[in-house]
């Protein structure tokens, strides 16, 4: 009795979690495909009385939200590509070399990752200035990756730190390299970790916005988080527009995240798990 109790419960609490999380992105939608006059009735109807794709034909025919979609592929593109890379080496030299002042490397990167992006936002954009690359994919893309490294690097530490050692031995022997060893044994016994580290970095990345409204002066650069801003103009709100914008924007992480949801959830099992 009192375990089908605390089913019940459990099931009611994860419905009611759901419905929390779920609703915002079903009012999302059900917003984009209603007519205008419709969404702004008093009280609001649950479901569209009459159904319409109009809001999503002008997004993608009267306004520039392809360019910012292609700008914040690039950006995002670029972000997980570098960060992936520099912090499979730094992770990979953290679990398998011995070092001077290695703690207090593994520091650094901790107390870097704590820094609030806020407090570094006018010493980057004077920098990238100095540089002639303000309104530029490589200022974003270089900036995201500098904030999320710390973090990645963290991770596939604890990730690698699972690849037995003796591996590594083995493969040493058979005459493979330090860059063979972490390539052809390590990456793939620790893909699942990859996979999590590199949705992580994917997600953030394709959200950020206050460095896309910072280092981007330029319609042609934007992304699609600072690009949507521009449905919010001095006349009015476009809320039909500015819905179907915002399912633009949500619909491939979603897709992505549901390609990649058994991969990601043995990621996190195993940083869960192994050390």
């Amino acid at each position: 009795m009192k375990s089908s109790l605390r089913t019940v419960i459990n099931v009611v609490v994860i419905a009611a979690v759901m419905l929390v999380i779920l609703f915002p992105l079903y009012w999302l939608f059900v917003t984009s495909t209603k007519p205008s006059e419709e969404i702004f009735r008093d009280p609001p109807t649950m479901l569209p009385e009459q159904f319409t794709w109009e809001h999503y034909g002008n997004v993608f025919r009267s306004s520039e939200i392809p360019t910012y979609f292609m700008n914040s592929v690039i950006n995002t593109a670029g972000t997980v590509l570098i960060v992936l890379v520099i912090a499979s080496f730094a992770a990979y030299s953290m679990t398998r070399y011995a070092f001077k002042g290695k703690l207090l490397y593994f520091t650094v990167i901790l107390f870097a990752q704590v820094m609030p992006l806020t407090t570094l936002i006018v010493p980057l954009y004077i920098m990238w200035g100095k540089f002639d690359m303000l309104n530029s994919h490589e200022s974003i893309i270089l900036t995201n990756s500098a904030i999320m490294l710390p973090m990645a690097i963290w991770l596939l530490t604890g990730y690698f730190k699972s690849v037995p050692k003796d591996i590594d031995e083995a493969a040493t022997i058979d005459g493979a390299s330090s860059l063979g060893i972490l390539f052809r044994m390590v990456i793939p016994l620790a893909r699942s970790g990859l996979v999590a580290v590199g949705l992580t970095v994917c997600i953030t990345a394709w959200q950020e916005m206050l460095l896309a409204m910072t280092f981007i002066n330029s319609d042609a650069m934007r992304t699609l988080p600072a690009g949507i801003n521009t449905f919010i103009t001095k006349s009015g709100i476009q809320w039909g527009p500015l819905n179907a914008a915002g399912i633009v924007t949500t619909l491939p992480v979603l897709l992505i995240f549901i390609v990649f949801q058994k991969a990601l959830v043995r990621g996190l099992t195993a940083g869960a798990t192994k050390g």
